[in-house]
């Protein structure tokens, strides 16, 4: 174990000197600035000597009052219930001072979902009317998914609602958004492949097939690439659309066994695999997950259920089951850093965001910033599918379409190759 001095700077912009014991430089930064201080220098003392014993006492780290992530949660959430189940008693809370008919009146507005702005100018009007919020929210919330209730339900109790609600808001906004770029692309490419499979069908079993009882009068013979174009024509003529048929059905059995089967978190974990595609996927959820997190670690929701909630608003099914592990793990007493390691629904990057755990100042700003990479890394992976996708399919099309005519046109050559 290593000592260094340092020169750093408090909450307060004081400057502070001491000493500090560590195993390295970078852990000696750490050390520091977990304790809230802006660092300055921090020096590798070689021998006790470089300190004056005379002052001491100046030179020990001061030590700070730390919040525990433990002790959030306890204005929130009870231990019995997984959710939220009970609400002030009072006719209209305020958050910051706004009255919560005010707050649920803007998110109305700026919410994209119809059924939920109605449901916002419902309860609002409920409020103002002197109706008990846990009556409205009784009367007006059952017909919302059940995580969506409990967000609402916990932003109300903890006068959060506003900053939750907008967060979740904005999280299905980036979701919407991704969803649309995607859709636009795979709709565009879908469309080309489409009519290229109608094309290459209709020249295999209308065009090429014409043409083989003329090449096979000739008595020549015939190039490979041809032959082959000849067994395909005969393929798709007697077995096309059954062939079509089926591949369709087993796709369709495929995609809803998993739900029969309760594994769509495996289905969703295997897209992921997808290149460029699932990585936008996977970055997307990532960034809804660690924004809600951090906004409801903020509003002291207890941390287990938050991040049970925070991956439930993902509709992420890889991220929910990984999530709901995580949750049980905590609750056995095992830090996130630990619960979390070992767990096939999370990627390594993922796991990186608890590191700050025992700090919630920084493990909450750590959430903000892990969010926007996540996001900023689906954005690119949506440009780079976007770029990439229509020139490949391009290629795929000219490589179909030019096989039987090429098919066609080799025959034709030797042919007149022969006759010269």
């Amino acid at each position: 174990m290593n000592r260094y001095s340092y020169t750093c700077l408090d909450k307060e912009g004081q400057k502070l000197q001491g000493v500090i014991d560590a195993e390295n430089d970078e852990s000696a930064r750490i050390k520091l600035m977990e304790q809230g201080l802006k660092i300055l220098r921090v020096d590798l003392l070689s021998s006790e000597n470089d300190i004056d014993t005379r002052d001491s006492e100046h030179w020990e780290i001061e030590e700070f009052a730390e919040e525990q992530l433990s002790d959030f949660g306890k204005a929130a959430w009870s231990e019995e219930s997984e959710f939220v189940s009970t609400l002030p008693k009072v006719s209209q809370p305020e958050i910051d001072g706004i009255p919560l008919s005010a707050c649920l009146l803007t998110l109305a507005e700026e919410t994209n979902s119809r059924q939920l702005s109605r449901i916002f100018q419902n309860i609002a009007n409920d409020l103002e009317q002197g109706v008990i919020p846990e009556h409205s929210f009784d009367r007006h919330l059952k017909s919302i998914p059940h995580h969506l209730e409990s967000l609402i339900l916990a932003g109300a109790q903890t006068k959060h609602l506003e900053s939750i609600i907008e967060d979740y808001i904005e999280c299905q906004r980036y979701l919407k958004q991704s969803r649309h770029k995607i859709l636009i692309s795979l709709f565009y490419s879908g469309v080309l492949i489409a009519v290229s499979f109608l094309l290459f069908y209709f020249l295999m079993v209308k065009v090429v097939a014409n043409f083989k009882s003329i090449f096979e009068g000739f008595g020549t013979e015939l190039p490979s690439l041809t032959v082959l174009a000849f067994h395909i024509s005969d393929v798709f003529s007697e077995y096309g659309l059954q062939m079509l048929g089926w591949f369709l059905l087993i796709s369709i059995g495929i995609w809803f066994s998993f739900d029969l089967f309760r594994l769509q978190s495996t289905r969703r974990r295997v897209i992921n695999k997808i290149p460029v595609f699932g990585g936008i996927l996977c970055n997307t959820s990532n960034a809804q997950f660690c924004r809600m997190l951090a906004t409801m670690t903020e509003a002291r929701i207890n941390l287990p259920d938050a991040i049970e909630l925070s991956a439930k608003t993902t509709k992420d099914p890889n991220l929910i089951a990984g999530c709901q592990l995580l949750k049980s793990r905590a609750k056995e007493g095992l830090s996130l850093s630990q619960a979390s390691s070992g767990i096939s629904q999370f990627s390594k990057g993922f796991v990186h965001i608890f590191r700050w755990q025992d700090r919630p100042d920084i493990f909450i700003d750590s959430l903000r910033a892990s969010s926007n990479i996540f996001q900023a890394k689906a954005n690119m992976k949506t440009s780079s599918l976007v770029f990439m996708l229509q020139p490949i399919v391009l290629a795929g099309i000219l490589i179909i379409v030019s096989f039987p005519i090429g098919a066609i046109y080799l025959p034709l050559i030797k042919l007149l190759n022969d006759l010269s």
